[in-house]
């Protein structure tokens, strides 16, 4: 998985990193009248010795990133089945499983959270245009 970004900060060897998040559209918002992208700051390694302002090419995995995705959304939709009905099975009342499967949703997030609180992404930088190469970039 590639994503480009901007380099907001560095020092100590580690570089902060703005991306933004391309919409559902692929960033042509005017044919889905202007749906919202957000940014994410992440952390990489700075081994090349980037500046504030370098726009950069970042690499992961994505083997690892649909791992985890699986791992998260999978044990949630399992989650929620088991609960409605472990709760329709010691009841036979179709709210009591509602509550079940909420409650073991809510069981699973707590989960999610406790496995994914360690996991961190390891962004490779693959790519660097400084910020005065760049600057001449939105020149032309």
């Amino acid at each position: 998985m590639e994503q480009t970004g901007y380099v907001i900060e560095s020092k100590n060897g580690v570089a902060k990193i703005r991306i933004d998040r391309e919409s559902a559209c692929g960033g042509n918002c005017v044919s889905c009248k202007g749906c919202p992208s957000s940014a994410v700051i992440v952390e990489a390694k700075d081994t090349i010795g980037l500046h504030k302002g370098d726009m950069i090419t970042l690499f992961e995995d994505s083997r690892k990133v649909i791992k985890y995705a699986i791992i998260g959304y999978g044990l949630m939709a399992l989650l929620l089945v088991l609960g409605a009905v472990v709760g329709y099975m010691m009841t036979k009342r179709d709210i009591m499983a509602l509550i079940y499967a909420a409650v073991f949703l809510l069981i699973g997030f707590l989960i999610v959270k406790l496995i994914f609180r360690n996991v961190d992404s390891e962004f490779i930088i693959k790519n660097r245009i400084t910020s005065a190469q760049h600057e001449n970039i939105d020149d032309i």
